[in-house]
């Protein structure tokens, strides 16, 4: 993908007659540098993982243990297969409207949990309402210790956010979809008057 972030970069710095602005070359360089080793990271990163996961898989203990649980499935296919041949008669029937109702599962399912989950959450409320004098008393008198935690906890989380939502952008804008779509964007930001201005010395 080395070829294509130049070729971004390329694309970018360059005009039929004029060159980018000095501080947009920059950034155009250091953004395709950083694209770079944030993709040579990740793509490293992948290709160990894979070979760890061949190496645990190709051990003697994990394959002993796989081929013991597919004997013991095999086992109890084999023994239950002639009371599932007796059932089969009865269930057959029953199919066709499986089948057909199939589509409508998903929708139905998630209405169900919806209207399961509407006095669950309304229960806790009570409940927690009812509780809350000996509740509160506890969380205000260990507030200094649960309160730092949890800012820690916030500044730590949206720093993992911040960085695996740029690793995802990054890995997004250098894959064909996602680059085609930035230098479209780019060619026609870039081609206005005012663009030509602003970018383009």
């Amino acid at each position: 993908e080395n070829g294509n972030h130049s070729s971004n970069s390329a694309a970018m710095t360059t005009s039929p007659a004029k060159s980018l602005r000095y501080p947009f070359k920059v950034a155009a360089s250091a953004g395709d540098y950083v694209v770079g080793k944030v993709n040579c990271g990740v793509d490293t990163s992948i290709d160990y993982s894979k070979k760890a996961v061949t190496g645990v898989t190709s051990n003697k203990y994990v394959t002993m243990v796989t081929k013991t649980i597919t004997a013991f499935e095999n086992d109890v296919v084999t023994k239950t297969k002639p009371y599932t041949a007796k059932a089969k008669p009865y269930i057959q029937p029953v199919v066709p409207y499986i089948e057909k109702a199939k589509p409508y599962a998903p929708s139905l399912a998630a209405g169900i949990a919806i209207l399961a989950a509407i006095p669950f959450v309304f229960t806790l409320f009570v409940l927690a309402m009812i509780t809350s004098p000996v509740w509160g008393f506890f969380a205000l008198i260990t507030s200094f210790i649960w309160v730092p935690l949890a800012i820690c906890a916030t500044i730590v989380f949206s720093f993992i956010f911040a960085i695996v939502a740029s690793v995802g952008t990054i890995r997004y804008f250098t894959r064909p979809t996602g680059r085609a779509m930035l230098l479209k964007n780019w060619k026609k930001m870039s081609s206005t008057a005012m663009g030509q201005k602003i970018f383009y010395q």
